[in-house]
């Protein structure tokens, strides 16, 4: 399996809401962040720790991967159900970073949409 597929296993995964198979791609100790906001503590329970925190998914999709030697970008939109109720939709630009088949780091970049103007 090449560096691409992998990805698309992640975030198929991620965007499933099956977070084990997700993980069982990346190294031990993984780096998972958002640049400029925060970055989770190395390893795969920080990682199952910030997901518990993560709204329900109602969709989502991968829109393009695009692989540059050990790195693989992909970007995709998810719908998420708040807890308030409301739908909440996001667009995201993930960069993976891969050794030796497995993921070690990744930087996730969001944009919230916003209400349109009147």
């Amino acid at each position: 399996m090449n560096n691409k597929e992998t990805v698309k296993k992640v975030v198929d995964a991620f965007l499933a809401a099956d977070l084990e198979t997700a993980l069982s791609y990346m190294t031990e100790d993984v780096k998972m962040g958002w640049p400029g906001f925060f970055n989770l503590a190395p390893g795969k329970d920080a990682i199952r720790e910030f997901f518990k925190s993560v709204p329900e998914m109602t969709s989502s999709g991968i829109e393009d991967i695009i692989e540059e030697g050990n790195k693989v970008a992909a970007t995709g939109s998810v719908t998420s159900k708040e807890k308030d109720g409301s739908l909440k939709n996001s667009y995201f630009c993930d960069v993976y970073e891969l050794e030796n088949g497995k993921v070690r780091e990744i930087k996730s970049y969001m944009v919230f949409e916003q209400p349109k103007e009147k």
